[in-house]
């Protein structure tokens, strides 16, 4: 594990002008939770530091990811700004960070069986309904599962409401209020 630094941050900032989260190319809103480096130093700009955690892609390669570091900034601002992070200053590029923009399906036309509204028989589950997590996604796919094979059986959805347990929550809160950003499940939401 190792830190950013007041250094390091000037050196990104300068290419925030060449990133697509600021300059306008990507408008969508990204994670709450694991927020870019340039996010990060922009929104907490108070913080001298940020950690980053240098995990090994593999038993057999030289390979490390450094989780805290994901980035839409070039390439060059990239490399730079890793050389300034102590014991990263003989660091090589196997390949740069990049952005993502995550898209989905509109979950309010969804109903409670997670059923499209659209198209009778298709079910979804997962990231397209704008979600976020391992458990979010687990949870939609057996209620879309179970509901996809009681359809094809002609007989009615199997629906948990939200006073019964924090599926019914989820999917309540999706197909009801919507989502503008990843959703995630918190128990403060039932």
């Amino acid at each position: 594990m190792t830190y950013t630094s007041n250094e390091v941050h000037s050196l990104l900032k300068e290419g925030f002008d060449r990133s697509p989260m600021f300059n306008g190319r990507i408008q969508s809103i990204g994670p709450r939770y694991c927020p870019s480096i340039e996010d990060k130093i922009s929104r907490f700009a108070d913080k001298e530091r940020h950690q980053i955690f240098v995990e090994p892609e593999g038993w057999n390669t030289v390979e490390y990811y450094i989780n805290g570091f994901s980035t839409s900034l070039p390439e060059d601002v990239q490399f730079k700004a890793l050389r300034a992070v102590k014991g990263f200053e003989e660091v090589r590029f196997f390949r740069p960070g990049y952005a993502i923009e995550y898209d989905y399906f509109p979950p309010t036309q969804l109903t409670d069986s997670l059923e499209t509204k659209i198209i009778d028989g298709l079910f979804f589950a997962g990231q397209i309904n704008g979600t976020t997590g391992y458990e979010e996604a687990a949870s939609q796919g057996l209620m879309a599962g179970i509901n996809a094979s009681l359809s094809v059986k002609n007989k009615d959805p199997f629906v948990l409401r939200r006073d019964e347990a924090y599926i019914g929550v989820l999917i309540d809160d999706l197909i009801t209020k919507g989502t503008e950003e990843p959703y995630r499940m918190f128990t403060s939401r039932a």
